[in-house]
């Protein structure tokens, strides 16, 4: 059996459809055999079916098309397939999530990536510090240090347990070397030292007391001498006069070039007694005390002097190698 459908409808004239009026007659043909239900419906998923638009007369078809339901059916979830397979590529190749708010794109996940990493290392630092601390600890009480077996989880570090250190052959060996009287023993290291001291021991400059000691941190870098008024400044070991000149915070300043990269600066001096260029013996005068006229304490007529020793360019503590 044939069924057909008509419908009618009502649009403005079109030259192409040689229609006069607004007046068009719509119908969709089905041609399928009714038997039963599924037979009926299968007959109309797979049959063919023809929608036209036909003029008033029914003379001609002003446009139509034949098409199946299973073919619409198959167009559709290919044409949504290949929508999904489009978004999902232009999500995972292309910064488009970045650009919305709140969506977490590839710089998102990097930035937490990195941050993990980081806690990670600043977690493994700290349990580091926590066992060189309690280590620190035991030392002070006069206590075995102790080591802890780790277990590494990941990038993440577990302390499981305690235990004393191993002593190894080869620990024992340095301890006997150190403790020892060979080239590498404290002994050797203390004489060696000794050595060097005697090198540079050198004569006081000045008599006097000490009224400000060496403090680096406090940018004091030699010591200071409270001295009669107009005593005599001496170098305290040979050497050549590099630098003789006058400030208003130091007074009449000297510097000596001795042997082994050592320099000597005395300031606070009423006059030099030496020009640059001089050669000076230990001992021998090369400055009067004093920082200069309206600096010496009236009160008890007496004066400061300065004295910095400079060994290859780092200060180093002038009570270390005079006494004064």
């Amino acid at each position: 059996m044939q069924r057909y459908y008509f419908f009618r409808v009502y649009t403005p004239p079109h030259p192409k459809l040689l229609v006069n009026h607004n007046e068009i007659h719509i119908f969709v043909e089905i041609m399928t055999q009714e038997k039963n239900i599924f037979a009926k419906f299968w007959g109309w998923f797979a049959g063919r079916h023809k929608i036209s638009i036909d003029t008033t007369d029914n003379t001609h078809d002003a446009w139509f098309v034949v098409v199946r339901p299973w073919q619409v059916l198959l167009g559709v979830v290919a044409l949504l397939a290949l929508m999904m397979g489009a978004a999902i590529g232009i999500v995972a190749y292309t910064p488009i999530l970045d650009m919305i708010p709140g969506t977490p794109g590839e710089k998102s996940r990097n930035l937490l990536i990195d941050n993990i990493v980081r806690l990670d290392s600043m977690e493994r630092e700290m349990n580091n510090l926590l066992v060189y601390s309690d280590n620190i600890s035991l030392i002070v009480d006069g206590k075995t240090p102790i080591v802890r077996n780790v277990e590494m989880v990941g990038d993440s570090i577990d302390i499981k347990s305690k235990e004393l250190i191993p002593t190894s052959a080869a620990d024992s060996a340095l301890r006997a070397q150190i403790e020892g009287t060979g080239e590498y023993s404290i002994a050797a290291a203390a004489a060696a030292r000794k050595s060097t001291r005697t090198q540079l021991d050198m004569l006081p400059p000045v008599q006097g007391v000490i009224t400000q000691r060496f403090d680096p941190k406090n940018e004091a870098f030699g010591v200071r001498l409270r001295v009669e008024a107009s005593a005599t400044v001496s170098a305290v070991k040979d050497g050549t006069i590099v630098a003789g000149y006058w400030s208003p915070d130091d007074g009449y300043v000297v510097t000596i070039q001795h042997s082994d990269n050592l320099l000597s600066t005395y300031k606070r001096n009423t006059t030099l007694q030496k020009s640059v260029g001089a050669r000076v013996r230990a001992g021998e005068v090369i400055a009067t005390a004093g920082e200069g006229e309206g600096e010496t304490n009236e009160t008890d007529k007496s004066s400061e002097v300065e004295l910095e020793l400079w060994y290859k360019g780092t200060p180093i503590d002038p009570e270390g190698y005079i006494v004064f």
